[in-house]
C-alpha cells in the first residue's frame, strides 16, 4: 500500500533535482571570478572599445551578424552582475568597484561610438538603431531571465560558455550604448536618451536577477551589516527597480494598445463592409487628431448614403470598441464633377501608352537594322582583306550591293566591285576575282569595274 506521505518524497526529490548546490563551485572561487570580471582596465578595456567600434559599424550598416559578434566579445556583463551580487552579500567594496568600473565602461563605450559616428559618412539611422530607442516591458523580461541564466551558469564549477554567449546576445548590452553614442555624435537626443534607458533596463534587471539568485542560495555575506543597513540597501535597490520598470510598462501598454487598435480597424474594414456588396475599401489610414483618431476610408463602387455611413460609425464605436475613432469616408463616385476630368486623363494616358508602344517598336526596328548594317560592314571588311591577300595588285577595293528593278518583277541583286589600281597598270584577273566572289558571297551576278587611280 502506498504511503500517505509519498507525495512529500516526490516533492523533496523534485526540489533536490532543482537545487544548485550540487554543481555550485566553492563560494570563495565564485567571488574571485566576480571580482576579476568586474574590473575594467588593460585587456578588458581594450576589448570593450573594439567591441564598441564593431557594434557601431554593425548598427551603421544595419548588419545583424556584425552586431551579434560585437555582443559576444563585449565584457559588460561582469560589473553589472557584480552590482547585484554585492548587494546580495552586502559587499560594499565590491559594490563600489563594480559601480566605478561600470561608469568607466559606459563612458568609454559611448565616447568611442560617438567618435565613430562623427567620422563615418553614413549618418542615416537604420532599423537596427531605431529598434534601440523605445524599450518596453518585454525588454525587462529579457534582461531579467537572461541575467538569471548567466548568473546561474557563473555559479557552476565549469563555465557554461554557450550559456554566457547566449546571455550576451539576448540581453544586448553593447548596442544600446552604441546607439546612445550615435545620438551624441549626431546630436539627436531621442536616440541618446532612449538607448540609455534601454541600457539602464538591462543593467538594473540583470543585477536584480543576480541579487535574487544569491539571496535564494543564501550565499555567505562578506560584511556583517546591521538590519537597518540591510533594509536601507534593499529599499534603495527596490526603488531603483520600480523607477526603471514604470516607464517601460507605459511604453508596453502603448504598444499593446496600438496593436489592438490596428487589429480592430482591420477587422472592421474586413467585416463591416460585407453587407455592402457593391462597395469596396480601396485604402484606409489612421490619422491622430487631438484626443481622437480619424479613420479615413477610400471607397470604390456604389456610394454609401448618409444612413449607411452612420451605421458604420456606430459599428466602429460599439462592436469594435473604438470609441475615439471618427470616420472620414472618401467616395470616388460621389464626386461626379471629377469624372469628366478623370475620363480625359485616362484617355490621354491611353494615347500616351500607344505612342510609347509605337516609338518602342520603331526603336527596336532601328536597332535591328543597325545590327544588320554593322554585320554587313564587318563582312565586307573581312572579304576586302581576303581579296588584298589573294590579289596584291589591287590598291583599293569597294563592294556595294545593288538592287535592279524593272517593269516586271522580281527584282534582281547585283554585287558591284570597284577596283582602284596603281597608275599605269591594269587588272587582268577580273574573271578569277568574280568567280571567287561568287563562291565566297553567294551572289550570282557580279560586275567588276576598274577606276582610274587618283592623281
Amino acid at each position: 500500500m502506498r504511503s500517505p506521505f509519498w507525495w512529500l518524497r516526490r516533492l523533496r526529490n523534485l526540489l533536490d533535482r532543482l537545487s544548485l548546490r550540487h554543481e555550485m563551485d566553492d563560494p570563495q572561487k565564485v567571488l574571485q571570478d566576480v571580482y576579476r570580471d568586474a574590473a575594467f582596465r588593460g585587456i578588458n578595456l581594450w576589448v570593450l572599445v573594439t567591441a564598441t567600434v564593431v557594434a557601431s559599424i554593425g548598427l551603421n550598416v544595419n548588419s545583424t551578424p556584425v552586431i551579434i559578434g560585437a555582443m559576444l566579445i563585449s565584457p559588460l556583463m561582469g560589473p553589472i552582475n557584480a552590482v547585484g551580487i554585492s548587494l546580495a552579500i552586502y559587499d560594499i567594496e565590491l559594490l563600489r568597484k563594480a559601480l566605478r568600473n561600470l561608469v568607466v565602461a559606459i563612458i568609454f563605450s559611448v565616447l568611442s561610438s560617438a567618435l565613430y559616428f562623427v567620422l563615418t559618412p553614413l549618418k542615416e539611422a537604420g532599423s537596427e538603431l531605431w529598434a534601440r530607442t523605445t524599450p518596453t516591458f518585454w525588454d525587462v523580461l529579457i534582461a531579467f531571465f537572461g541575467g538569471l541564466s548567466g548568473v546561474i551558469a557563473a555559479l557552476g564549477r565549469e563555465r557554461r560558455v554557450n550559456v554566457i554567449a547566449g546571455v550576451a546576445i539576448a540581453t544586448a548590452l553593447m548596442p544600446p550604448l552604441c546607439t546612445a553614442g550615435y545620438g551624441l555624435g549626431t546630436l539627436q537626443p531621442r536616440f541618446f536618451f532612449g538607448a540609455l534607458y534601454l541600457f539602464l533596463i538591462n543593467s538594473v534587471f540583470i543585477s536584480a536577477s543576480a541579487y535574487l539568485t544569491f539571496q535564494l542560495i543564501r550565499f555567505p555575506n562578506i560584511e556583517l551589516a546591521d538590519r537597518a543597513q540591510q533594509l536601507r540597501l534593499r529599499r534603495t535597490f527596490l526603488a531603483i527597480i520600480l523607477l526603471t520598470l514604470l516607464p517601460s510598462l507605459y511604453v508596453a501598454y502603448s504598444v499593446v494598445e496600438e496593436a489592438f487598435q490596428e487589429a480592430q480597424v482591420r477587422r472592421f474594414v474586413e467585416n463591416a463592409f460585407q453587407v455592402f456588396s457593391t462597395t469596396s475599401v480601396v485604402e484606409y489610414k489612421r490619422l491622430p487628431e487631438g484626443d481622437s483618431v480619424i479613420l479615413r476610408l477610400v471607397l470604390f463602387g456604389e456610394p454609401l448614403e448618409e444612413e449607411q455611413q452612420r451605421y458604420l460609425q456606430h459599428e466602429l464605436r460599439t462592436t469594435y470598441g473604438l470609441s475615439r475613432y471618427k470616420l472620414d469616408i472618401i467616395q470616388g463616385s460621389s464626386t461626379p464633377r471629377l469624372l469628366p476630368e478623370a475620363a480625359r486623363l485616362l484617355e490621354a494616358t491611353e494615347r500616351s501608352y500607344s505612342e510609347i508602344r509605337r516609338l518602342t517598336d520603331s526603336l527596336h526596328t532601328l536597332h535591328r537594322r543597325l545590327h544588320e548594317y554593322e554585320a554587313q560592314q564587318h563582312r565586307k571588311t573581312r572579304i576586302a582583306r581576303e581579296i588584298a591577300t589573294l590579289f596584291p595588285d589591287i590598291a583599293r577595293l569597294g563592294l556595294q550591293e545593288l538592287i535592279l528593278t524593272g517593269p516586271e518583277p522580281p527584282p534582281d541583286t547585283l554585287l558591284l566591285v570597284l577596283l582602284e589600281l596603281p597608275r599605269g597598270t591594269r587588272f587582268k584577273d577580273e574573271r578569277r576575282l568574280a568567280e571567287w566572289l561568287r563562291e565566297r558571297t553567294g551572289y550570282t551576278r557580279i560586275h567588276v569595274l576598274q577606276l582610274p587611280s587618283g592623281p
